[in-house]
């Protein structure tokens, strides 16, 4: 990488303000919550003392920093009299909240407009990559403070992610630009973001570039004069307003139950595999000679089905606990149904463990297996009253 050529402030005196401009990108620093944090800024020469000028966010991808994407749009930000300011993420592997934002962005932010005749109401953000995904969060968690948002190949991939919609209090101007041969973030999770955003009454646009994958800075001019001319055309209606950090704490804290949610469903799956697996151990085997092995085979699958009852009670508790947390309506009624459900599947293999259980009887066979159909048919009736609900969940979340 060629060194990165810095140069002061040429500081401009005028009878009704003074602010710094540049013909280059600088490099800078600003301490916040206690740790020294880098950004690149570009002022153009081009701004006037009475302007009244936007300011573009830029959120790099992974393993990049603020300047591959401030430097990709110099020439646009020129010609056009904007002011952008790229910051690096605290881990170039990717954006973090609290760690990244929204307070530090926000800081970032009111730094700019102390120094640069910004119009408060033409704050926009631009992202790529992950820091497209960033940006889409940073939209809904600070949807009055930021005017309009504009990206490139991200969108919410994880059905978790989407709770964060719910945090938005203002129906902020998106657009999504993205390659029909992007790896990274597929036109079918592309659409599924613009599509739920769409259905919640955002104001969306998505443009699907043909051929195009998911390297930026090829096509950098292109995509920055049209996000450009999407930003452009949006406004506050009124002065910005800030939610803060407890506000974003709360949706990732949100979002990471609904990851735990979901480790703990996945891992009661799983077990459903090594169930699979006595069974088969259990065909063909004699009820009188191998009843040794028949016992073993039952006192393995009372385990697992104990196991699986607990991993299912555990996600439905982690339900009732995001419930609690600040989300909308249609997220508690979803979160309500998710631990219904999860409690209804434990009650599932409460029953097949005490089916399982029938084998280390005394009784006849006869005896036994009519134990063992009985208990199965309570567990099939269990079975489908947790689809109505799984079902109905679904449908809330659509």
């Amino acid at each position: 990488m060629r060194p990165l050529a810095l140069s002061l402030f040429i500081l401009l005196l005028l009878p009704s303000a003074a602010f710094a401009v540049s013909e280059k990108i600088e490099k800078q620093t600003l301490i916040s919550q206690g740790k020294k944090r880098t950004y690149y800024l570009f002022a153009p020469s081009t701004i006037k003392a009475a302007a009244s000028v936007p300011l573009i966010v830029m959120l790099h991808g992974s393993g990049r920093n603020g300047l591959s994407l401030v430097e990709k749009w110099k020439d646009l930000a020129t010609k056009e009299g904007i002011i952008i300011v790229g910051p690096d993420a605290q881990n170039a592997s990717g954006w973090r909240i609290p760690e990244d934002g929204p307070d530090f962005l926000r800081e970032l932010v009111e730094m700019c407009k102390a120094k640069y005749p910004i119009n408060p109401r033409r704050v926009y953000l631009f992202g790529h990559s992950a820091g497209a995904v960033f940006a889409l969060n940073l939209a809904m968690i600070e949807s009055e403070y930021f005017a309009a948002t504009s990206i490139h190949a991200g969108s919410w991939r994880a059905e978790a992610d989407f709770a964060v919609i719910d945090y938005a209090k203002r129906k902020m101007p998106l657009a999504i630009f993205v390659g029909d041969n992007d790896n990274f973030f597929p036109l079918t999770s592309v659409k599924r973001t613009n599509d739920v955003l769409k259905e919640r009454g955002f104001p969306i646009e998505l443009t699907v570039m043909k051929g195009h994958t998911h390297w930026y800075y090829d096509l950098a001019p292109k995509i920055n004069k049209d996000a450009w001319d999407f930003l452009k055309r949006h406004e506050l209606t009124e002065d910005p307003r800030y939610a803060g950090l407890a506000h974003a704490e709360e949706v990732g804290e949100v979002n990471k139950i609904l990851e735990e949610i979901n480790g703990l469903r996945n891992k009661a799956s799983g077990l459903t595999d090594q169930l699979n697996t006595k069974e088969q151990e259990l065909k063909n085997k004699d009820f009188i000679r191998d009843r040794d092995t028949i016992n073993r085979i039952a006192r393995e699958e009372m385990t697992i089905f104990e196991e699986s009852a607990k991993l299912f009670r555990a996600a439905a508790d982690k339900a009732d606990q995001a419930g609690k947390l600040k989300v909308g309506d249609k997220y508690k009624q979803y979160l309500s149904i998710i631990a219904q459900h999860d409690r209804k599947s434990a009650e599932v293999m409460d029953v097949l463990r005490e089916q399982a259980g029938a084998l280390l009887g005394n009784e006849s066979f006869e005896v036994i297996n009519a134990k063992r159909n009985e208990a199965r048919q309570r567990a099939d009736k269990l079975q489908r009253e947790a689809d109505k609900l799984a079902q109905k969940a679904e449908q809330i979340k659509s």
